[in-house]
């Protein structure tokens, strides 16, 4: 039945919302950094020593995440970028996010943060319909292979100050 409800809602125009079509994620930070080169998002969790992967289509919904976007939100962008159905997109979504919560690189987000201008990760727009790309679920690669090396590098001492960064030292003040 509720197949059916959704397929009529959609025949009509109306856009079925779920019910976590409204939560917001943030970026795990400080323990997790990520930077995105060539189209690949590359993150690393500080505290795991893993790091991790995505392709285009993920490094496009990681955009979405930090530019506030809520659930809802990355599924219509993510729905006019590629040609795909839209059920499809919403549940890789949805795979997508549990994993990332999973491993700890993000975090909900809870009402008061949420506020604001949602900021639109906007690249590589296709023009029409015919242009955009096929979906194809992103995948979170993981990487555990250097986790002892990283685990070791003394950045894990960072403060919001960054790094790296002398502590004072009291008796220099004398």
């Amino acid at each position: 039945m509720e197949n059916l409800i959704r397929y009529d809602l959609k025949y009509i125009g109306i856009k079925n919302e779920r019910k976590d079509d409204y939560m917001r994620f943030r970026i795990n930070k400080p323990h997790v950094i990520n930077e995105i080169i060539d189209g690949e998002v590359v993150i690393l969790n500080l505290d795991t020593g893993n790091y991790y992967s995505m392709d285009k289509l993920g490094a496009d919904i990681w955009e979405l995440i930090e530019g506030n976007a809520c659930v809802g939100e990355i599924v219509e962008e993510i729905a006019t970028r590629y040609a795909g159905k839209r059920e499809v997109i919403e549940d890789a979504v949805d795979t997508l996010i549990k994993e990332l919560i999973e491993e700890h690189l993000i975090v909900s987000v809870d009402g008061s943060e949420s506020e604001g201008d949602v900021v639109s990760a906007v690249r590589d727009k296709p023009a029409n319909e015919k242009n955009r790309p096929e979906f194809k679920a992103p995948l979170l690669h993981k990487y555990s292979d250097m986790q002892d090396l990283l685990l070791l590098d003394p950045i894990h001492d960072v403060d919001e100050s960054g790094w790296p960064s002398a502590e004072s030292d009291p008796s220099a003040n004398k």
